[in-house]
């Protein structure tokens, strides 16, 4: 098959579905950068030694992003006591409140932080790719993302995902489809993936309308 029957795009708004991490809860809540609930990933849940490391776990996993849950996460940081894993812990979250906000840069300097700690966290890589998705940096975003799906991320459905939209933006369309449909094949059925694959679909409909001078349908 042609690379023409692809169709190119540089999304206005770029979907992406990040892997997050939440501290302080006793049981696993959904959490997501996502723009549908049901493409939420599951969090890791991970009981911090201090009352601010718990609350801002409570705080992400409400899906809080306020300057005062903010506030809280970094003043869990200053307790004196605190682990390196509660550390990182925190730090992920603290990654994953700036993003919610826009603040995608600050998101990327505590992940920056997180992977100076643990060079193989794959959760702290595909974050920080979904962050450099939305600054629209696309190559340092695919590679952050090939990086997470190496060290192994625990939904690889959405960093293929992820990788799609970045490569698509960049005018690989082989490339998405490939990510895309990989996505689908590791996750069936699922919503956003589906949704790409039936666009590239209705394209290359659409041109073969028009080469043949037909009307498209639908």
């Amino acid at each position: 098959m042609s690379r023409a029957w692809y169709p190119r795009r540089f999304p206005a708004g770029i979907p992406v579905f990040a892997a997050l991490i939440a501290l302080g809860c006793l049981a696993a809540a959904p959490l997501a950068l996502a723009q549908d609930p049901s493409t939420e990933p599951r969090a890791t849940t991970i009981v911090g030694g201090d009352a601010q490391a718990r609350r801002c776990g409570v705080a992400i996993n409400q899906g809080d992003v306020s300057d005062r849950a903010i506030e809280g996460c970094e003043r869990a940081l200053r307790y004196p006591r605190l682990s390196r894993e509660a550390e990182i812990q925190i730090r992920v979250n603290l990654g994953v409140m700036r993003m919610r906000r826009g603040e995608h840069e600050l998101a990327i300097q505590q992940l920056d932080t997180v992977i100076a700690f643990d060079p193989e966290n794959a959760e702290a890589h595909l974050n920080r790719g979904a962050a450099l998705v939305q600054l629209r940096q696309f190559g340092p975003a695919i590679a952050a993302i090939t990086e997470a799906m190496a060290l192994g991320v625990s939904e690889p459905h959405k960093a293929y995902f992820n990788r799609g939209a970045a490569r698509e933006a960049l005018g690989d369309a082989r490339g998405a489809y490939e990510d895309y449909r990989t996505a689908l094949e590791i996750q069936p059925d699922w919503g956003p993936a589906n949704a790409e694959l039936a666009r590239f679909a209705r394209t290359r409909r659409d041109q073969l309308a028009n080469r043949l001078g037909e009307p498209s349908t639908p």
